[in-house]
């Protein structure tokens, strides 16, 4: 659980809205970085002031704080994707506050910008030998700070990206060793199965024995194609998916999945008409389990009783159909500044998770042309909605012209 701020007038919040004029930029200095998050860590009012008007009118979400000691804390709660650092903090030095950055887990990887008057050479030294990432003047020119800021944000996202690439490799490749190990034995007691049939065609009390193994072994093998589906580099494979089948799927296999002493959770679909698109089975299943499960965690860390919802209907925008899909829970709902956080890569609320589920989960319905987006239900909990193109609004003038 994260501590409040000590002292309110330690610490302010300032996110890009209202522009600022006192430090005028040319039109090319906003279009950047519209949903990163900077940490500006300032004892002088005049000089926390100029930054945060440049920063702003630079398109980045501005947390301030006037005192240094809590930097850690401040970081760990806001998880900025940069924090900038006045080398000359009277309660806090740089070298130990870079070292209490690269010390803690959960911010290690932020960049840090360390703020000088003048060229103090020793006081910058430190600061890089200690962790820092860059320096700049406070004297520097607006175009000049933002250069740097917007470099080591960029630098901060395209680092994880990377890393999660090559996770993903070493979870794909681990993934086909497992298929391939359970295909084997699977297509074994599939044909032992289907020469028993054969053997036992007389036989209907025996037979619907067989035929349970029958199926049995069919449904294995559909769900571990959906399962290598989620992972396999390449295209989609876009075919005609029924959403209700697919949702009814989704949540018997997560529930039969779950401990016995996890299964207090409700899960319930409501589908009404019936409604087709075209996508990719498998990785929409992968979308649905990390939905399923984030609600599952939500709810069960608040220690209350709560339950699930999976629903779908129709929506038109435009010219276009949507076929909707919405899971929602009962659980304490997702902090505001969190929102719009929740899709970027190793970004997590939660004590030892990976961070990059949604991530993943939001890529995926990106390449089926639709969009993942979240938010938190009036009367409670948290909602997240992903929107697909119905089969009709892709099969368009093609099926109309038949």
């Amino acid at each position: 659980m994260l501590r409040s701020r000590r002292a309110s007038s330690a610490t302010s919040i300032r996110t890009t809205g209202r522009p600022c004029h006192d430090t005028p930029l040319t039109s090319e200095e906003h279009v950047v970085e519209p949903e990163a998050t900077v940490l500006l860590v300032d004892h002088n009012d005049a000089d926390r002031a100029r930054f945060r008007s440049i920063l702003s009118h630079g398109g980045y979400a501005v947390f301030e704080m006037s005192r240094g000691e809590e930097v850690v804390l401040k970081a760990r709660e806001v998880r900025p994707h940069l924090i900038v650092l006045d080398a000359a903090l009277p309660d806090l030095d740089v070298t130990a506050a870079c070292q209490a950055i690269r010390c803690d887990g959960a911010i290690a990887g932020t960049p840090v910008l360390i703020l000088t008057v003048g060229h103090d050479d020793s006081g910058v030294l430190a600061g890089l030998n200690a962790g820092a990432d860059d320096y700049t003047t406070k004297d520097s020119a607006p175009e000049l700070i933002l250069a740097r800021v917007r470099r080591l944000v960029q630098y901060r996202k395209l680092s994880d990206l990377a890393v999660l690439d090559r996770q993903l490799v070493q979870v794909g490749r681990l993934l086909a060793g497992i298929v391939h190990e359970i295909r084997g034995p699977l297509s074994v007691i599939r044909g032992s199965a289907e020469l028993l049939r054969l053997s036992l065609h007389d036989r209907d009390d025996d037979l619907q024995w067989v035929d349970s193994i029958l199926r049995g072994s069919s449904l294995l093998q559909l769900r571990l194609e959906h399962l290598m589906a989620a992972v396999r580099p390449g295209p989609v494979h876009l075919q005609p998916v029924d959403v209700g089948s697919l949702l009814a799927e989704a949540v018997d296999l997560f529930t039969k999945g779950l401990p016995p002493n996890q299964r207090q959770v409700r899960v319930e679909t409501r589908c009404g008409h019936l409604h087709e698109i075209h996508g990719d089975a498998g990785r929409l299943m992968q979308v649905l389990f990390d939905l399923l499960s984030n609600a599952h965690q939500a709810i069960a860390a608040s220690g209350k009783e709560g339950g699930i919802l999976l629903r779908t209907d129709s929506i038109h925008e435009g010219q276009t159909e949507w076929v909707r899909m919405e899971v929602l829970d009962e659980g304490p709902g997702i902090p505001d500044n969190y929102l719009r956080r929740i899709f970027e890569p190793f970004f997590t609320t939660r004590e030892g998770g990976s961070g990059y589920g949604l991530y993943l989960a939001s890529e995926i319905v990106r390449e089926l042309g639709g969009r993942l987006t979240a938010r938190n239900n009036p009367g409670g909990g948290a909602c997240f909605t992903v929107l697909l193109p119905a089969r009709s609004a892709v099969a368009g003038p093609a099926s109309a012209g038949r």
